[in-house]
């Protein structure tokens, strides 16, 4: 979001180049919250030795119907809380768009329920499997009635590979301006997208250091 806002801002108030795809494709990399209340642990209650680092989770992606992967992420209470945290990762069929509004001063992000419903039917379907699966409620005092579509933990795209930049990160109208972050990711990837972005950076790094050596 760092790398949008310099570039929208420039743009807006200082007239910097840019190409038309800056700003486009982006997205949450499905991000949805949800949760569960009542649940019932093979052992010692939820909250009571977990952190919030996930360190499991369910793949559904099979699922064609119902498409996602979910993170479970405990809250750290100290004591038992009998509620489990969860965030799916989903696909983002329907892509936001980033600008700059130069009233507010501010980026402004072209997305809405229209963007998450899907998002919000996956997190339905995966709560009421678990409850008939170990029992629970859905947490309804979490969130919007137990749903969570405004996180965004992994924020991508706006600069996207091969779009607003050359294959090899270039932004696009410019001869020394490289992209390495995650906005080359067009607005999902399915998982934790650190790795992949890590792995963008240095494919991208390594031709910029090929060229060198040839100029």
């Amino acid at each position: 979001m760092g790398t949008l806002e310099l570039l929208l801002k420039s743009h807006a108030k200082n007239q910097l180049p840019l190409n038309s795809n800056v700003g486009k494709n982006w997205g949450n990399n499905g991000n949805f919250m949800t949760g569960r209340n009542w649940v019932r642990p093979l052992s010692g209650g939820t909250g009571v030795q977990q952190s919030t680092i996930p360190v499991g989770g369910v793949d559904n992606w099979e699922d064609k119907e119902h498409p996602f992967f979910t993170e479970i992420a405990p809250l750290p209470m100290g004591m038992d809380v009998a509620t489990a945290l969860y965030l799916l990762i989903n696909r983002v069929d329907k892509k936001g768009k980033v600008s700059f509004d130069t009233t507010t001063q501010r980026l402004h992000i072209d997305w809405n329920e229209s963007h998450t419903k899907k998002m919000r039917e996956n997190a339905d379907y995966f709560i009421r499997k678990m409850n008939r699966a170990n029992g629970g409620t859905r947490s309804h005092f979490l969130f919007k009635n137990g749903f969570g579509p405004n996180i965004c933990y992994h924020p991508l795209g706006g600069c996207v590979l091969g779009e607003a930049t050359t294959q090899y990160g270039k932004l696009k109208d410019h001869e020394n301006l490289f992209i390495l972050d995650g906005s080359l990711i067009p607005g999902t990837i399915g998982v934790n997208p650190f790795v992949t972005i890590v792995a963008i950076t240095e494919y991208c790094i390594e031709n910029l250091i090929r060229q060198n050596e040839f100029d």
